[in-house]
């Protein structure tokens, strides 16, 4: 299959738009685990995701995000969004 046009089309702008140096399918995928992690097992990720093997889910997609640094990370979000003229000015 070729995703080139998706890519061009699609994900190559919103990267731009967010400021992603990367987006693509597999950056997707490995977001998408890492955030599921408490919101399901890891058979389901494994399920979800078509993996042969949990030990592949578990170790090459999901990454662990102590507590402190998701409240870190929506913390700035909340102020970036509260203050968007912070963000016109980079």
């Amino acid at each position: 299959m070729d995703t080139g046009n998706y890519r061009n089309r699609i994900l190559t702008p919103l990267a731009e738009k967010l400021g992603l140096p990367k987006l693509n399918f597999q950056v997707l995928r490995r977001t998408m685990a890492t955030l599921a992690q408490k919101k399901g097992s890891v058979k389901d990720i494994q399920a979800h995701l078509r993996h042969a093997k949990p030990d592949t889910t578990a170790g090459e997609y999901m990454q662990v995000l102590p507590e402190s640094v998701k409240q870190m990370v929506d913390s700035v979000y909340e102020e970036l969004v509260a203050k968007p003229q912070l963000v016109r000015a980079c």
